[in-house]
């Protein structure tokens, strides 16, 4: 499994560059792409919480792969988020939403199309963790049962849950524009209780926060909204995962 894989390679933290394909012109993509491959991002991701046509994801995951020569990840937000040029499929379910479309309806109208495309899945539970002060996009589009900053234990269970389910990793997810970071007690608490990989995103906008989040136990850490607004900081949060790895 390619995060297993990479984490050897790599020999520790890793870090997962997300695009969203209705944020940037082509030309602005091919650059942010390229850029994202010289800072020493491990894998791009593509998808977000917004619609965007089929020829746009195309075209966005063909310009990637014609800028770098790393795996790119479909992040998608429902069935019709797919795109056979992509190398993996994060296949995933929300474990906290009461909406069943989300943990598993999305899932079965995707399947088929998975299988036929050649798609390589990566099955992962996908928790959303509430930490801001306004409902993050993901929260906006789903009902949960919602996990706050304090709700280790609730959170750890549901974790478990994925691990004994047979899913692959784990993403705690504060959400595209959040005001905080996923807490460190959170993560070290899954981290301590799970021993499939834990990927860490949202509201990530410093180094010192990507270090923490190393520190704390995530073996992955994803970064979206930065790549739109400064390629400088992601290359400062690139440089202080990678440092991490080292120490590690």
């Amino acid at each position: 499994m390619l995060i297993h894989d990479l984490l050897r390679r790599k020999g520790g933290v890793l870090h997962f560059t997300l695009i969203d394909p209705d944020r940037q012109t082509a030309d602005e993509l091919f650059r942010r792409a390229r850029k994202c491959g010289e800072y020493g991002t491990d894998a791009i991701m593509v998808g977000g919480s917004s619609s965007f046509g089929q020829r746009l994801l195309d075209e966005t995951v063909t310009t990637i792969k014609s800028a770098v020569d790393l795996p790119v990840i479909l992040f998608p937000n429902s069935a019709a988020a797919l795109s056979p040029h992509a190398d993996y499929i994060f296949f995933m379910s929300l474990l906290n939403a009461d909406d069943p479309r989300f943990l598993i309806r999305e899932q079965a109208a995707a399947a088929p199309i998975v299988e036929r495309s050649g798609l390589r899945p990566i099955s992962m539970a996908y928790i959303v963790i509430s930490t801001s002060r306004r409902p993050t996009s993901i929260e906006k589009r789903t009902k949960r049962d919602v996990l706050g900053p304090r709700d280790d234990a609730k959170v750890l269970g549901y974790a478990l849950a994925a691990q004994y389910l047979g899913l692959s990793c784990v993403y705690l997810e504060a959400g595209s524009g959040a005001d905080r970071p996923v807490p460190l007690h959170l993560i070290r608490a899954v981290k301590e209780g799970i021993r499939v990989p834990l990927i860490v995103g949202g509201g990530i906008r410093k180094a010192e926060q990507a270090a923490s989040i190393a520190q704390a136990g995530a073996d992955v850490i994803v970064t979206g909204t930065i790549v739109e607004q400064s390629l400088l900081k992601l290359k400062s949060i690139i440089r202080a995962v990678h440092r991490s790895r080292a120490k590690g």
